[in-house]
């Protein structure tokens, strides 16, 4: 395999390619995606193809960060694919052989690969010289759910067979939601229906977890949805917007992106027809496998004590089964700029990154 640069052509037909990808495409490899972090003005974007002798290339979209005095590090969001391990490890050689040419030092990259269907892959990944790093997407562990149907998507008969798919406990909570009134609209994403998302994430997230600012939201809502690869929903109650979230495709495969509901009893069950909703705007997308994004590691799932045992719990009411990734590793092509870089150069660009722009890093 060898990597090059993407034609004029290539770019103009991004998402179509990466679509194309074993696996189906990540939305975190597309056009919406790297566009919106390149005009933050603190990322690069990188398109690679990557061609394999004898088989489609693969498409591998990159973002990369300029460090004072050591180059570029790279980083393959959800990436890179590949249906195993070896073609993975492959596709990364190459990546890294055609960045190293670029002046790049490190790397990063987040298999999509099961764990349980790759066992020891997080140990044989290590053994070629990968070191484990911080995540940068954040889904290490997730619930996917299957939203292909035989009947036509979109159809009536579609939702009919997608409900009848679901754990018992999610088909009584949608059927319960509609009962109790609650309606879920597909938004408009308008600075009112942003606004009123946000204001919903704000009232979740409070000492909690940290949010990044409301005009990186609003961009990032407005930016997908008008392109077509993303959606706001929100739901009301006697006219009281109780729950929103937002969520996105590319290809095959549909992720939720963010969500919250207020907590008073007024938002019972909201979040089961949010999602409910989710799942049909995937299917008639022609999506098979919408990924909710997020949920303890397997081997936790029943853990009361980890900080995503609720979420879990509410995502598996879907589908069972949590799907374990092997996680985030660094390669480094320049070892003295990489051990530079961990040992001062990372941390300084973190405190940087707050103190000036009050945003995380990465």
């Amino acid at each position: 395999m060898f990597a090059r640069s993407a034609t004029p052509a290539e770019v103009a037909s991004w998402d179509e390619l990466i679509a194309s990808n074993p696996g189906g495409g990540e939305v975190w490899m597309g056009e919406s995606y790297l566009a919106l972090k390149r005009d933050e003005g603190r990322y690069i974007d990188h398109r690679v193809i990557v061609e394999r002798p004898g088989k489609c290339p693969i498409a591998v979209g990159v973002l990369a960060k300029r460090v004072p005095l050591l180059g570029e590090w790279w980083h393959l969001p959800a990436g890179p694919a590949g249906d195993d391990l070896e073609t993975v490890l492959a596709v990364t050689s190459a990546v890294a052989s055609h960045a190293r040419k670029r002046g790049a030092f490190l790397v990063k990259i987040e298999p999509r690969l099961a764990v349980a269907a790759h066992p020891g892959i997080a140990d044989a990944i290590r053994s070629r010289g990968f070191i484990d790093t911080v995540r940068v997407i954040p889904n290490p562990s997730t619930v996917l759910v299957s939203v292909a149907t035989e009947a036509a998507p979109g159809s009536e008969a579609a939702q009919a067979e997608l409900l009848a798919s679901l754990g018992k406990k999610a088909r009584n909570s949608i059927n319960r939601a509609k009962r109790d009134g609650i309606v879920v609209t597909r938004a408009d994403a308008t600075d009112a229906d942003c606004a009123a998302l946000y204001a919903l994430l704000e009232e979740t997230a409070e000492g909690r977890f940290v949010l990044r600012s409301e005009q990186y939201y609003r961009e990032f809502w407005q930016r997908f949805q008008r392109r077509g690869d993303g959606q706001v929903f929100l739901a009301h109650r006697d006219g009281e917007l109780v729950a929103g979230a937002f969520a996105m495709g590319l290809g095959a495969k549909t992720t939720y992106k963010d969500g919250a509901s207020v907590r008073a009893k007024s938002g019972y069950g909201a979040s089961h027809a949010l999602q409910w909703e989710v799942l049909c705007w995937a299917n008639e997308r022609g999506a098979s496998v919408h990924d909710l994004c997020g949920a303890p590691p397997a081997d936790r799932a029943d853990d009361k004590t980890h900080p995503l045992h609720g979420v879990g719990q509410f995502k598996r009411s879907f589908s069972p089964e949590i799907t374990d990734y092997p996680g985030a590793f660094d390669l480094p092509l320049n070892p003295r700029a990489y051990a530079l870089w961990t040992k001062l150069g990372d941390r300084v660009m973190r405190r940087l990154s707050l103190a000036r722009w009050k945003d995380p890093y990465y």
